[in-house]
């Protein structure tokens, strides 16, 4: 019997390569409806995990970072704003996406067993909106890369009608965002812990990692100045706290 978690995996891949490629290529009616029915069916794989397994789809690699990628899609497609350059925020976060659907090829495509903890309240909050804040850090890194891709950063003649500016702007405020998502799971988490399905107060490597992630965010909303070196610290730092939440994603999921 052919496995369904694998069709629906290899039917987004190809839909999100059909919307990158069209988007690049500015058919826009086009790339639209492609996103759109990406968007579905990765709404519809992921209601093909929920339902039969009893959990939401957090648990593990496979079905987690589909999560993270309905997320993403719908924000490149509701938020992002389509620039006369073909690299833009958009292009950058398909990539991304594609680039999560890359690290998904490696992992068995079916939902992780299910466990009794897996559909107490305070776990699948902590879990889900830790998800939801790694989509929102990888959608504020778009931003942040798409200023260090520009050449000439000095000029704002690359990007009319938008400031390079605006870009560091956009990313700085989805990074908050996903900080306020990623302390809302650590609250969670804290609940949970205090519930008595662990112990918050023993350092363990989750909390090792939960402690770097908030350092890490902090840096980047110190760096002071509004010159273009502070600008160019604060994307650097700022692109890079996606790729660190998401080594930790992976990494749990190995463990």
């Amino acid at each position: 019997m052919k496995n369904p978690f694998l069709i629906g995996y290899s039917t987004i891949c190809f839909l999100y390569i059909l919307t990158l490629t069209t988007y690049l290529l500015r058919w826009r009616h086009t790339w639209r409806r492609l996103s759109a029915i990406a968007l579905t069916v990765n709404v519809l794989v992921l209601l093909l995990i929920t339902i039969p397994s009893g959990h939401f789809p957090f648990f593990n690699v496979f079905e987690g970072l589909l999560f993270v990628t309905l997320i993403l899609g719908g924000l490149a497609l509701l938020c992002g704003q389509t620039e006369k350059e073909a690299l833009d925020v958009r292009s950058l976060v398909w990539i991304e996406i594609l680039l999560l659907l890359g690290i998904v090829f490696f992992f068995p495509k079916e939902p992780s067993p299910c466990r009794p903890n897996h559909t107490y309240l305070w776990v699948v909050l902590f879990h889900g909106f830790r998800e939801t804040a790694l989509a929102t850090m990888l959608y504020s890194a778009a931003h942040f890369l798409l200023y260090r891709l520009t050449p000439n950063r000095g000029s704002h003649r690359n990007l009319p009608g938008k400031t390079l500016r605006n870009h560091i702007l956009q990313g700085r405020n989805f990074l908050l965002l996903s900080a306020v998502f990623f302390l809302c799971a650590e609250y969670f988490g804290m609940i949970w812990c205090q519930k008595g399905w662990g112990d918050f107060w023993h350092w363990s490597e989750p909390f090792f990692t939960s402690t770097l992630i908030i350092l890490w965010l902090m840096v980047v909303f110190h760096i002071p100045g509004k010159s273009r070196r502070s600008d160019d610290i604060r994307s650097i730092v700022g692109a890079t706290t996606g790729l660190l939440m998401l080594i930790v994603r992976i990494a749990r999921g190995l463990s």
